[in-house]
């Protein structure tokens, strides 16, 4: 019979199952990450975790079974690599101001406009 995933009556509170996480390195060092509790409804699962160094691990997950599942396991396999370079950002050449130089400009205009104003008004 096809149910759906959370009763019937939609009244099954769904919970996930613990999951403890294994990590055994290229030199046989066996690393326990924790136990992490899946999605009740897709059985997902994640976990945070920083290597101590470089070089390949393997990840193991394993279920021991409960009243509805029986015992299961998985692995995957990673490569950890340097850590990138520091960033060095170039520091920004500030452009020059040029504002004291447009008000000088401005400055000797008005002056120019003012030295041929009063010529041309002495000679009328």
């Amino acid at each position: 019979m096809q149910h759906p995933i959370d009763g019937v009556d939609r009244n099954v509170q769904m919970t996930g199952v613990p999951v403890p996480l294994t990590v055994i390195s290229s030199d046989g060092t066996v690393i326990d990450v924790g136990t992490v509790t899946t999605n009740a409804y897709y059985g997902t699962f994640s976990k945070s975790w920083t290597p101590p160094a470089e070089g390949d691990y393997t990840i193991t997950a394993s279920f021991v079974g409960d009243d509805s599942y029986g015992s299961s396991g998985a692995s995957t396999a990673v490569s950890i690599g340097p850590a990138p370079a520091e960033i060095t950002i170039p520091e920004q050449i500030a452009p020059p101001d040029y504002t004291m130089t447009i008000v000088g400009m401005g400055i000797a205009v008005m002056a120019v406009v003012a030295v041929v104003g009063l010529l041309i008004y002495k000679k009328k």
